[in-house]
């Protein structure tokens, strides 16, 4: 991975607030998975479903994700770096942003419910 692209792509990302579109940040139904633990940021820069869940998330969950991709796909063609390069960019930003309460994906595939200590990210993380 390009240094200079990895390092720019995180601070596009923190200027540009990527890490939830903004109308997700909107959605009373967003907001309750977030707060219920039903839903959880994972390292790949996606929303993940933390154990089961139905339609109506899972839905929910994918729209969030397709958006998402759309953003990197735009950002990481303009800035020269892969898809999946951005996107881990912002798996480390998000999850790094995650509160007390809120649920993640640690590196090893298990989910975390984040509490005052700094969460469980890749060593690749900036």
């Amino acid at each position: 991975m390009n240094r200079a692209v990895f390092n720019f792509g995180i601070a596009a990302l923190v200027a540009l607030g990527l890490a939830v579109p903004a109308t997700a940040q909107r959605d009373p139904a967003y907001e309750a998975a977030r707060e219920n633990g039903s839903i959880g940021e994972k390292p790949d820069g996606y929303l993940g479903i933390v154990g089961g869940g139905d339609g109506q998330l899972q839905k929910l969950v994918s729209d969030i994700n397709l958006k998402r991709k759309q953003v990197y796909t735009n950002r990481a063609s303009a800035e020269g770096s892969t898809v999946e390069q951005f996107a881990f960019t912002a798996g480390c930003n998000t999850i790094s942003r995650t509160k007390p309460g809120e649920k993640y994906q640690a590196p090893d595939g298990s989910w975390k419910t984040r509490d005052s200590s700094p969460p469980v990210r890749d060593a690749r993380c900036p």
